[in-house]
């Protein structure tokens, strides 16, 4: 089969809505009830209509504001999801610390933020299927830059705060050091002004740097791990989990994920891409 093109749709948003269409399950209230006398998370979703979600505050292309318009591959994600359960979208932007308390403090239904997997974070909270095969890693500069972790030491390298690049970095970079920032946008605005020597980030943080220039010039220094991305559910909701990874086995399978990242990604992706969701 041809990989699909954003230049076969009339527009961005018809195309990811046309794709959303074809990954709808039409699954209703009836379907979601608990057979406990406390409705579970699903059937509260449902019954309210709305679907709160925690998403990216600052950082691109997973979830930004521009204009005053939330966007972003993750917001995408949630719009999806949202159109698939028939419910309403209510978005929460975080910060990267503020994610699983966001999720265990009842504030949102769901987290959809470029969240990755790790032991600790398995004993707060759930995770379903991956929807972005992605890897972090630390960047820099071909010919002017560190050329691998050894050649880090003495070098500021920027993460964002509270991420697990920034756990990752520390751990296998102690001789680095760690300059931490809020968000992606002013890390990369940081590395522009060469106030650091290198940054650690996903990807597809990298490879969706708005500067053409400065992207091109930017290589893998190298890998941290491998880090696909996940949405987060409460302990304890396994109906809502089992309904979350339906919906993205079927916007595997539609193609919608990979549209999606065709247009936020900015690079040509493998087909195979999203095709199982394991990580």
């Amino acid at each position: 089969m041809a990989q699909p093109s954003l230049y076969s749709h009339p527009t961005r948003r018809s195309a990811i809505a046309g794709a959303a269409g074809l990954c709808t399950l039409g699954w209703g209230i009836a379907a979601a009830q608990g057979k406990g006398d406390a409705p579970d998370q699903l059937e509260r979703i449902l019954k309210s209509r709305v679907l709160r979600v925690a998403v990216p505050q600052e950082f691109p292309p997973f979830g930004f504001t521009k204009n005053g318009v939330l966007d972003g591959f993750d917001i995408a994600v949630a719009r999806m999801l949202a159109g698939d359960l028939r419910v309403s979208l209510k978005t929460l932007p975080v910060a990267s610390g503020e994610r699983l308390a966001a999720l265990r403090e009842d504030r949102v239904d769901l987290v959809i933020a470029s969240l990755g997997k790790t032991a600790e974070r398995e004993r707060e909270i759930d995770f379903s299927t991956a929807y972005a095969p992605t890897y972090m890693g630390v960047f820099s500069d071909s010919g002017t830059g560190p050329t691998d972790l050894a050649a880090l030491k003495g070098r500021r390298v920027g993460v964002v705060r509270g991420s697990l690049e920034e756990t990752e970095l520390k751990a296998q970079a102690a001789h680095a050091t760690a300059v931490a920032f809020d968000s992606s946008a002013p890390l990369l605005d940081a590395y522009v002004r060469r106030t650091i020597d290198a940054f650690a980030a996903g990807n597809v943080v990298a490879e969706s740097i708005p500067d053409t220039a400065l992207r091109e010039r930017v290589r893998r220094v190298a890998v941290l791990r491998q880090s696909p991305c996940y949405i987060g559910v409460r302990k304890g909701e396994p109906r809502l989990l089992a309904r979350v990874d339906a919906f993205l086995a079927q916007a595997r399978s539609s193609q919608a994920l990979m549209v999606n990242a065709m247009h936020w990604f900015k690079h040509s992706l493998s087909p195979d891409m999203f095709k199982d969701g394991k990580g």
